[in-house]
């Protein structure tokens, strides 16, 4: 194919919700647990191979936890015509028992509650690394020494 194809209707929905949450394709990427390189192939639709233009169709998985990073619901998968990917955001959202960290499961919680802009605040600071928290004592609990 020597023209470049439209983006399916999923992949013009990823762009969206990323754009929207303000989530980079580069970090998104990292999230979904893809190469930047395969997150641009599905969200544009296509790869090019040769000078040729090869329409590219993300797994039903993939394209969930592309969802997932980028901030889109199962719905909107299902309204773009991806059932198979909605029912995998479904299933990624509802972790079977015993199998989801406590600690996660309350980050997550509360990182849901944020706006998108203090969300990406988080997120760049984790980026950066944590600094860790030090205990400075009280001047009463110095010790002589």
């Amino acid at each position: 194919m020597k023209t470049r194809p439209e983006p399916p209707p999923e992949a013009a929905l990823i762009r969206a919700a990323a754009k929207r949450n303000r989530i980079s394709g580069r970090k998104a990427a990292s999230l979904a647990g893809i190469s930047d390189a395969r997150w641009r192939q599905i969200v544009t639709g296509y790869q090019t191979v040769g000078g040729t233009y090869i329409p590219v169709r993300a797994p039903a998985d993939t394209l969930a936890r592309m969802a997932q990073a980028a901030g889109a619901t199962a719905h909107e998968l299902a309204d773009a015509g991806r059932e198979d990917a909605a029912d995998a955001l479904r299933e990624l959202s509802t972790a079977p028992a015993g199998q989801s960290d406590p600690q996660v499961e309350a980050i997550t919680a509360l990182l849901a509650t944020l706006s998108p802009d203090a969300q990406q605040e988080v997120f760049r600071r984790l980026q950066h690394g944590v600094s860790p928290v030090t205990h400075t004592q009280a001047p009463d609990e110095r010790h002589a020494g």
